[in-house]
């Protein structure tokens, strides 16, 4: 994997590593403050007035599917946890709906 690594610092333009760089910077930031959103929102709410209870369901159903495929394919640690945060907001979700 090291050489792989280097590999690719040697052979890539160092313009469009760190335009590659800022840009998974800033998809992260994004993905965590919709996070933080998300989490609020469900946290706020105290009836389900307007929203989808069999929703919420399918979204666990499919982030376990993504989760497992995220893993099956040995993807990098960040997607990985990024998807994994993502599941354990959507199980939250469920005991939020069920009380």
């Amino acid at each position: 994997e090291q050489d792989l690594l280097k590999e690719t610092f040697l052979e890539t333009s160092p313009i469009l590593l760190g335009l590659t760089v800022l840009v998974s910077i800033t998809h992260s930031v994004f993905e965590f403050l919709a996070f933080k959103n998300d989490i609020q929102f469900w946290k706020n709410r105290r009836s389900l007035e307007g929203l989808s209870v069999r929703s919420v369901f399918f979204n666990v159903f499919q982030s376990v599917i993504v989760l497992l495929y995220v893993l099956d394919n040995d993807t990098n640690m960040v997607i990985r946890a990024s998807v994994g945060i993502g599941l354990l907001i959507e199980l939250w979700k469920i005991k939020k709906v069920v009380n």
